[in-house]
């Protein structure tokens, strides 16, 4: 394999954490506390857990090819015509995720700060930062998510500053929404952390034995999970229930509340931050897509592929014209997730152990 599309298990660390953290972080307090009241934090540790397993699912199945992709995986243990099928499939899934971050992003942007702009004008800025980033070997991408990555923690210390204005006893009682329902927040938990996918297009080309990439894998959502539950106990202390009832973004109404010297919008520091985090998930999207579409018309790279799909995302993210619209984009793409990242590779792993498919040594 080309040196130049390999990355290393710190830079996988990275692209998971940041890939991980995406639109639903300014939301994620709000769904909490509809669902699960001052245990919000509980169902966040709930669905971390319930990640760590579905991620130790893709593993178990990727460990069986370490040298091949999802793509080359569907061919192995589905056969041809099936294969294809599946692949095109995932592509549709890379492709629709990443338009899904890219309208959440813009619904965001449009609503907080470029009230008056044109969407063609913020879909460009984002979608031609794309090309020109996409294009290049996986090493350059991660490289430069790697640098994207460490956003995130400007962001969180914004964040951070609300400490001061917390009231813990807004949290209590804990279990007010009673364990069924704190339980079943978790479900909100697992779309917002939705981006370890990756690693089912990138595992092959990740540096080191496959115990290694696991823990990468496994460190970096325990990471989040964190970041996640000290962002929802914060809002949550912050805010008395009747405001968050209010507040479908609280983690923007908190910065907003914040003094910070001569800064009346901290709102305004943070997003641009959080836009260009953002801009990190839907390139790794696209990328996966791509490199799909070279698998399956046989390109010798995924070069020529991207503009097809960066043009394509564009269309669908044209269409939907409420908010209510961008939010249907945003739940199709999420419950899709769940066959594609669940229920798709555990049947691929156990058709694998029941037909004895499995890469040779050397091969």
């Amino acid at each position: 394999m080309n040196k130049e599309s390999t990355i290393t298990q710190g830079q996988l660390f990275f692209l998971i954490i940041k890939f991980e953290i995406g639109v639903d972080i300014l939301s994620l307090p709000y769904q909490m506390h509809l669902s699960s009241k001052g245990g919000g934090w509980i169902s966040v540790i709930i669905g971390g857990i319930l990640i760590q397993l579905i991620i130790l699912i893709c593993w178990l199945l990727l460990r069986r090819f370490p040298s091949s992709s999802i793509y080359q995986i569907l061919t192995r243990i589905t056969g041809s015509w099936m294969g294809k099928i599946l692949t095109v499939a995932y592509i549709m899934y890379y492709l629709f995720m990443g338009t899904s971050v890219l309208v959440g992003a813009y619904d965001v942007i449009n609503r907080w700060m470029l009230q008056k702009t044109p969407r063609w004008a913020i879909l460009a800025l984002i979608l031609f930062s794309s090309i020109y980033l996409v294009r290049e070997n996986l090493r350059t991408i991660a490289r430069v998510l790697v640098l994207i990555s460490f956003l995130i923690l400007p962001m969180m210390l914004l964040i951070s500053y609300g400490i001061k204005q917390s009231n813990p006893l807004y949290l209590l009682p804990l279990t007010e929404a009673g364990w069924l329902h704190i339980i079943g927040g978790s479900r909100e938990t697992l779309m917002a952390m939705f981006g370890f996918e990756f690693i089912l297009v990138v595992f092959p080309m990740v540096k080191g034995k496959s115990k290694g990439k696991l823990k990468s894998l496994l460190l970096a959502n325990g990471v989040v999970v964190l970041l996640y539950g000290f962002t929802i106990l914060t809002c949550t202390s912050v805010f008395s229930p009747q405001q968050l009832d209010l507040m479908p973004e609280p983690v923007i109404y908190l910065l907003r509340s914040i003094p910070l010297g001569t800064m009346d919008r901290v709102d305004f520091i943070f997003l641009p931050i959080w836009l260009i985090s953002i801009f990190g998930s839907i390139s790794g999207y696209y990328y996966a897509a791509s490199y799909g579409l070279g698998y399956l018309f046989k390109q010798e790279n995924h070069k020529q592929a991207v503009p097809f799909v960066v043009f394509v995302s564009c269309i669908i993210a044209c269409i939907p014209q409420k908010r209510e619209d961008f939010e249907l984009v945003g739940t199709i793409a999420n419950n899709s997730a769940y066959f594609f990242l669940i229920a798709l590779p555990l049947l691929l792993l156990i058709l694998s152990h029941i037909f004895n498919k499995k890469e040779e040594p050397g091969t």
